[in-house]
């Protein structure tokens, strides 16, 4: 006569009905383990016998209807459920006692079967160290060894793999799981541990295995490691799948960042997949030629389109089209960069209409990569064109595009539009507030256009009106343009007080500074400017002792313009075209021959190329030696 639930159930919370619900099963075990108490105490002997045998009867109907209720939830996929009914009926089984062990194998089963559907990983262990500590529970035959050695790759557990691989039995792909499981875990020393091992048996790695290794290589950046790994494969005698390709594409692309020539690795990657035998220096293709993934053609182009090779981008994503894949928003950024980065507006262009036309929405860094095209180009009616199209693609202009834009217009020396950008800046929402890096656009602007007192005025009110402090790229920006504009004095007052407004110059401050006392022949202070350089944390740069040298010859210190190679030398740095060519023109001015050759001779030893008005200079140089030298021969034969 127990209600099941109390009346009021249906009408509160679920969380107040799931402790109702459990209250309910406590209470019931109470009343049960009450009854069987006062029983025993109370009843008879013949009593207590019919009562515990009534009892037993009882359990074992709820121990059957709890097993097979296990097997049903376990076959319908709650494996949740049927693991919690698990747990529930090891408590009866501890507590009461009514539970055969053949029964409750049958439901360790169902949920083993459940979990491996299901890919439980976690639980397949629990029930094996379960299972365990009861033998003849369940019967772990290869198959469930296997499934648990599965489970422990899958949940990084090298330790535990480990232990189940010498109990279990020895075998190539229980090995192979172990190490994957250790470099899960990162724990490399036991992997190679575990390889060894393997190298012993006369075993080999799967290509899962070695896809791993490279993958986890790859993910804490050790790129190099695996680009050794793949180079390794042929030699190990392992042949490689889409996703060896693939880690590999991506690691040489992670590498073209750091050191360069990566995309030249990678394009050979692409290319090796693609061929039936074994192409030279790569690991055997296995169940080649492959068709390269999307991933794969995705990886390379953008290892090309850091490299900025736009030719070969281009290429590539029309083999990726003719491979049956269809490149994303994010595929044709990467070429169009490459395309922009090389000055070829026209092609990222057209890649943005074909995007149009495939049905392929444009995102922000396509449109920015048009900017980008239009910035090179100073194309700044395009590039207002672009950022008026933007609601077009259902996408909101930013900060950045409206920088870009305004950067095209700067150098297409559109004053006047760059001021109208920067007004709608300042009336827009808060995405496109305008930040120092658009102010210093709109310096650019000045300097570009010779308005260097527009320039100043702009320059105080980014101080004042705007209360954005300028920063060292401002000061440098006006510090170039007073010096153009020959306004030395002011140029000179700027860098003096960079150390009042917090500023540190950099190397295009000191740069610009010692150039204009070269122009405005300040031999002393040009020095000082050197050797406040020197002082400096910054390091000295070519483009500093190049500075420094036109200064010099500009001033009239030859010898000393000449003493700056040597020293730049010194300080292990390589004179470039600039320097030579500096000191060349010097020197061919003051008709000092024997120097000019001299300085071509370096020039060619530094493995640079003599310029068309250097081999103008040489020549001179040849023909004034010798027309020196015949005066001497006439003399001679007199």
């Amino acid at each position: 006569g127990f209600p099941r639930f109390p009346p009021h159930f249906f009408t509160t919370s679920r969380p107040n009905q799931l402790a109702l619900m459990w209250a309910m099963s406590r209470l019931r075990i109470a009343l049960v383990c009450m009854v069987a108490s006062s029983a025993a105490y109370v009843a008879p002997a013949p009593g207590r016998a019919v009562l515990r045998s009534s009892f037993s009867r009882s359990t074992c109907v709820m121990d059957a209807s709890i097993v097979e209720s296990i097997i049903d939830e376990s076959s319908k996929g709650y494996v949740n459920k049927a693991a919690r009914m698990l747990m529930a009926m090891e408590k009866q089984r501890v507590q009461l006692q009514g539970i055969p062990q053949k029964e409750a194998g049958r439901a360790y089963e169902a949920v083993w079967n459940a979990s491996e559907k299901s890919k439980r990983w976690s639980l397949i262990i629990n029930l094996y160290q379960r299972v365990k500590v009861e033998p003849g529970l369940l019967d772990l035959d290869d198959d469930k060894m296997d499934s648990v050695l599965r489970a422990c790759e899958r949940t990084a557990d090298g330790v535990q793999a480990e232990a189940i691989l010498r109990e279990a039995g020895e075998s190539p792909s229980r090995y192979n799981r172990v190490i994957r499981a250790h470099t899960k875990q990162l724990e490399v020393t036991d992997a190679v541990r575990v390889y060894r091992e393997l190298q012993q048996q006369g075993w080999k790695l799967e290509t899962s295995t070695i896809n791993l290794m490279m993958q986890v290589c790859f993910a804490i950046k050790q790129v190099d490691y695996s680009l050794k790994l793949f180079s390794a494969m042929d030699a190990l005698g392992i042949e490689a799948d889409d996703r060896t390709f693939a880690i590999a594409i991506r690691s040489a692309t992670q590498a073209s960042r750091k050191e360069g020539g990566g995309w030249m690795v990678a394009l050979r990657m692409l290319n090796a997949m693609r061929t039936k035998g074994t192409a030279n220096g790569m690991p055997a293709v296995k169940d080649g030629p492959l068709v390269p993934s999307a991933f794969c053609f995705g990886a390379v182009i953008r290892a090309l389109a850091q490299a900025a090779e736009a030719e070969k981008a281009l290429s590539v994503l029309g083999q990726m089209k003719a491979a049956g894949h269809e490149p994303d928003a994010a595929v044709y950024a990467a070429v169009m960069r490459a395309c922009a980065a090389r000055g070829r507006l026209e092609n990222t262009v057209k890649l943005m209409e074909e995007m149009e036309k495939e049905g392929v929405a444009p995102e922000l860094p396509n449109v920015a990569a048009v900017l980008q095209g239009c910035d090179r180009k100073a194309d700044s009616e395009r590039a207002v064109m672009m950022l008026r199209a933007l609601p077009k693609y259902n996408l909101s202009p930013t900060t950045l595009t409206y920088n870009m834009a305004m950067s095209a217009c700067a150098k297409g020396g559109d004053v006047g539009l760059v001021k109208d950008l920067l007004a709608e800046m300042d009336q827009g929402s808060d995405d496109i507030k305008p930040d120092i890096v658009t102010l210093n656009t709109v310096l650019d602007a000045y300097k570009r256009a010779h308005a260097w007192e527009d320039l100043l005025e702009f320059l105080l009110e980014m101080e004042n009106a705007r209360n954005m402090p300028p920063d060292t790229v401002s000061v440098n920006t006006a510090i170039k343009a007073c010096k153009d504009e020959g306004q030395f004095d002011i140029a000179f007052q700027l860098f003096e007080g960079m150390g009042a407004r917090g500023l540190v110059p950099d190397s295009v401050s000191y740069t610009e500074i010692i150039s204009a006392c070269g122009k405005s022949q300040d031999w002393e202070r040009a020095q000082a400017v050197f050797e406040a350089a020197k002082q400096s944390p910054l390091a000295l740069n070519t483009f500093i002792y190049n500075a420094m040298v036109g200064a010099a010859v500009a001033c009239g210190e030859a010898e000393t313009a000449l003493n700056l190679i040597k020293d730049m030398r010194s300080e292990g740095l390589n004179p470039d075209i600039v320097t030579f060519t500096t000191v060349m023109t010097m020197c061919t001015k003051l008709e000092e021959w024997e120097a000019v050759l001299f300085l071509a001779s370096e020039l060619e030893a530094s493995k640079l190329s003599l310029t068309r008005p250097l081999v103008g200079q040489v020549q001179r140089a040849r023909a004034g030696l010798q027309a020196k030298s015949q005066p001497e021969r006439k003399e001679a034969s007199v």
